[in-house]
């Protein structure tokens, strides 16, 4: 009995050893086979210190720090990607992502450009390169965008963000039915989104409404002083 604890317990420390690799390559596959973002990373990382020339390492990380919220590893690894690999309009986009996030607007302009250019076909980048002129102030850009990507239709996701963009930029120049028709539309193709404004009628009669209650109030208000109640007599 006491050698089958021992055997176990050897059996168990073991299995703890952190695993160890021989090449890039099998670093890099121990990141495929792995379930957690950070271990993953850990693996493409040795992989790449290893081999500094793996790229689809560089990509495979890119995506889990985009994840992460790592927007400057993001461009980091996708920038030497790009270097390294032949053009693809998936890696522009990750790229212009990256900057999206970081503010950097013209340069994520610039890399939406290069996907659209390579996959013209692709709403993602359409849809992404339309919130980046909104962000900017340029709607005319940005609603063409927007509607480019919808007309294409490639991925539903990028639509749902194309109609949340030109429902802004409509938003914004004062077109406020067709704001939330696109809005409604966004909602229905994506349920995750709020659908607080979705409950209720178009901007105008919003507007109506709030009139009408202030109307309302004037009128308590004034008909409340007008006709006070008389002081009780003493």
């Amino acid at each position: 009995m006491h050698r089958k604890v021992i055997s176990y317990l050897i059996f168990f420390m073991l299995l703890a050893l952190p695993v160890r690799a021989e090449n890039a390559t099998d670093y890099f596959k121990l990141g495929l086979k792995s379930t957690i973002t950070r271990t993953k990373i850990k693996y493409y990382s040795k992989a790449l210190a290893l081999d500094p020339n793996l790229v689809e390492a560089y990509k495979k990380r890119g995506h889990l720090y985009f994840f992460q919220e790592k927007y400057d590893n993001v461009i980091q690894d996708f920038q030497t990607y790009i270097r390294l690999a032949p053009k693809k309009a998936e890696a522009y986009r990750m790229l212009g992502m990256g900057y999206l996030k970081i503010r950097d607007y013209r340069s994520a302009i610039n890399n939406f450009t290069h996907a659209i250019e390579i996959e013209p076909d692709l709403s993602n980048s359409y849809a992404y390169r339309a919130e980046a002129y909104r962000l900017i102030g340029d709607y005319q850009k940005a609603t063409f965008d927007s509607s480019r990507a919808i007309e294409n239709w490639s991925d539903t996701i990028a639509v749902v963000e194309a109609y949340k963009t030109r429902s802004k930029v409509y938003w914004e120049i004062g077109r406020n039915e067709e704001a939330y028709v696109d809005h409604r539309k966004s909602v229905n193709l994506d349920p995750r989104i709020p659908r607080s404004w979705g409950r209720y009628p178009p901007i105008k009669y919003m507007r109506g409404m709030g009139l009408i209650v202030l109307i309302g109030l004037a009128v308590v208000l004034i008909f409340g002083l007008k006709f006070k109640p008389p002081d009780k007599e003493k």
